[in-house]
């Protein structure tokens, strides 16, 4: 079983400053990130290096995801958005947070709320899970429903579709 402090909710490493290991100097906060949906893998972080400008560090240029940080080996790893044709193709972190949740059966579950990323392994983050936005009971307990991400059968364009079983765990 691996390690909690391997997973961290997107909604906590959001805006979690981005620093290089060449000269220690912060180049902006992670922002956002791209996911395939069809491997659960982040294929890139968005990080915010101005009022208005972002840039994308490829997770293969990730050095580590800290408490209070994420390294970089230098600001060569940090790549235009417009540069990169893939990252269009892809689902964003924040994009991910307007997903319904659909069962096959078509009964509507709820909202995402977040997403569990596995950080254990820096150079190649994927997301593990995703839990539900909640009402008030949720809210205060803290507990929130939780789904694997390798249970989803079908992304759409906003929303994603789970087994009918799935689906009933959820609403318990």
């Amino acid at each position: 079983m691996q390690n909690i402090q391997d997973f961290k909710k997107w909604s906590a490493l959001r805006g979690t400053a981005v620093v290089t290991l060449s000269d220690g100097k912060k180049i902006g906060s992670c922002d956002d990130f791209y996911f395939d949906p069809q491997t659960q893998n982040i294929y890139a972080l968005r990080v915010k290096t101005g009022l208005l400008s972002h840039k994308i560090v490829p997770i293969a240029s990730i050095n580590a995801v800290g408490q209070d940080a994420i390294t970089i080996p230098n600001e060569d790893a940090l790549r235009s958005e417009s540069d990169d044709p893939r990252v269009g193709s892809l689902i964003s972190g924040e994009g991910l947070n307007k997903y319904r949740v659909m069962s096959a059966g078509g009964t509507l579950v709820g909202s995402i709320g977040t997403a569990l990323l596995d950080i254990s392994t820096p150079t190649a983050l994927r997301v593990t899970a995703f839990e539900l936005s909640g009402g008030i009971r949720e809210q205060l307990s803290g507990k929130y429903p939780t789904f694997a991400a390798s249970q989803v059968v079908s992304y759409g364009q906003d929303v994603m579709v789970v087994p009918d079983e799935v689906a009933q765990s959820l609403r318990q």
